[in-house]
């Protein structure tokens, strides 16, 4: 019998978890599959390695011991990988980006074009999601890297980052509303309108809500329409009088040059400025050679 390495890595991803049913459907795969697994592991190594709880499962001693080894071995593989790729050279396999929607729909494709133009063996997994749920994928190693537009609420220590761009938040109102005809909103008039915002989770939802706080206004203060979970929804809402928001410069720049919204600055004496960020974790024992190559190139990017 064979031992096989894809095994190994459920094992891991199972002891991690506690529970096969989790497991499964983390990996995607049913659960009569990861208990067949367990089954050959278990075979191959003449152990137990589990022991069946109400709650889910825990490692046998001999288990203990497996996940030790597993955990060296599956590394080492990783480590010659990187090292036969920076050898030969070659950069090809899939990169994996959570991205929240400003960079990941309106910076990261110029990078990824032109890497891929260099690269053409390499793939790129993009998953548009906003700042929280990106840099918890990243945390968990659901992700290679994360592209957000605010680390506000996490251990900053914890990451390396490059900054894509700066930009500025900016209130967007419809073409026809009375505060089209101005060009900075002032304080007190934030409070007589309706607001439409992002999901909690969201970079420009925390950024909004930095700014509100900084004019001295909570957002519990303010008339709320409803959330929306994409900048472009919101957009579409706003240029139909729906309701007014504050948002990305970068995305709100299409739709006032067509005519259909107006941006409006915040009062000079705030600051609306924020940074969008390419994110990767500090740290890491290992890096795979496709990571740190596109990285490189983003920070040399001219």
């Amino acid at each position: 019998m064979k031992l096989n390495l894809d095994f190994l890595k459920t094992f891991t991803k199972i002891a991690e978890i506690g529970s096969f049913s989790k497991t499964a459907a983390k990996l995607g795969i049913t659960q009569s599959a990861i208990s067949q697994q367990m089954e050959s592991l278990e075979s191959y190594f003449g152990a137990k390695l589990f022991n069946r709880t109400i709650k889910g499962v825990n490692l046998t001693e001999e288990g203990k011991i497996l996940l030790k080894k597993s955990k060296i071995i599956l590394d080492n593989i990783e480590i010659v990988k990187n090292e036969i790729a920076k050898s030969l050279k070659d950069i090809k396999g899939t990169l994996r980006i959570s991205a929240s929607t400003i960079p990941g729909q309106h910076l990261l494709p110029k990078y990824i074009t032109k890497f891929k133009e260099l690269n053409p063996n390499v793939n790129f997994k993009i998953e548009v999601n906003d700042s929280a749920i990106s840099l918890t994928k990243l945390l968990e190693d659901q992700a290679d890297l994360a592209s957000v537009g605010s680390l506000i609420g996490y251990d900053i220590n914890k990451f390396e980052t490059i900054t894509l761009a700066e930009e500025e938040l900016c209130f967007v109102v419809s073409k026809n509303h009375p505060l089209a005809k101005k060009n900075i909103i002032n304080s007190e008039d934030f409070l007589d309108q309706t607001f439409i915002f992002r999901e909690s989770t969201s970079g420009t939802r925390k950024e909004s809500e930095k700014i509100l706080k900084d004019l001295g206004i909570s957002i519990d203060d303010l008339k709320i329409a409803f959330e929306l979970t994409t900048t472009e929804s919101i957009l579409t809402a706003v240029s139909e009088g729906t309701g007014t928001s504050l948002i990305s410069s970068i995305a709100a720049s299409k739709s006032e040059a067509a005519g259909l919204i107006k941006c409006l600055k915040v009062p000079e004496k705030i600051s609306a400025k924020r940074k969008l960020f390419l994110v990767k974790l500090k740290g890491k024992k290992f890096e795979k050679f496709i990571i740190n190559s596109f990285w490189k190139f983003v920070k040399d990017f001219k």
